[in-house]
């Protein structure tokens, strides 16, 4: 199963107008991280579709309502991301597990995190059952990962970690192979240091 990037899109624009009718095509881009372009598609697209009625209250104001179409496609959506995200859980804690197993059996022990969210958490369960030394975490949004001091991503060419497990993923298509965001890509890049990285997906 795999969700689809404008599916994961509308559904953020209908919890969004179920919570305040404020919203306008900057608002959404910048809720969804895309372009203001596709952010007016994406609203016209789903009016056009009977999931949103649309109230112009001057040329600068619009208010968005959901319709009981938009209330139903909703739930139906929430319902495919939760039963996506247990699948992406099995499919990270049963991957994430196998390159920690890999690890352990090249006498390799000591390890860093390249990000500190869900799926850092999933990884950092295969380092304690294959008895990894979990070294160094890097990330910009923390301070702290499970007892851990968090680095910055500018830090990541003095990394002293024999690997680095890339524990961050595109959240609009998050089976994504290889995924680096560009803040990380463009500093293992300038020091050469890909020969360290290794991903879950």
């Amino acid at each position: 199963m795999n969700i689809d990037k404008n599916n994961l899109f509308e559904l953020e624009i209908l919890k969004h107008v179920e919570g305040t009718s404020t919203l306008n095509n900057r608002i959404a881009a910048a809720k969804l991280g895309c372009s203001v372009k596709l952010a007016h598609t994406l609203l016209k697209k789903m009016v056009l579709k009977g999931l949103l009625n649309v109230q112009k209250l001057n040329s600068r104001r619009w208010e968005y309502f959901l319709t009981s179409k938009g209330i139903t496609e909703k739930v139906k959506l929430t319902y495919e991301f939760l039963e996506f995200s247990m699948q992406f859980y099995h499919e990270a804690r049963k991957k994430s597990s196998q390159v920690c197993k890999e690890i352990a059996d090249q006498n390799i022990k000591n390890i860093g995190l390249i990000g500190t969210g869900d799926l850092a958490e999933i990884v950092y369960l295969g380092i304690k059952e294959w008895n990894l030394n979990l070294t160094e975490v890097f990330d910009n949004s923390h301070n702290n990962f499970l007892g851990h001091n968090v680095i910055s991503f500018s830090e990541l060419s003095r990394s002293s970690s024999d690997n680095l497990i890339v524990c961050m993923y595109d959240k609009s298509l998050p089976m994504t192979k290889n995924y680096l965001p560009e803040v990380v890509r463009k500093v293992i890049f300038k020091n050469n240091q890909f020969n360290k990285l290794i991903w879950i997906f």
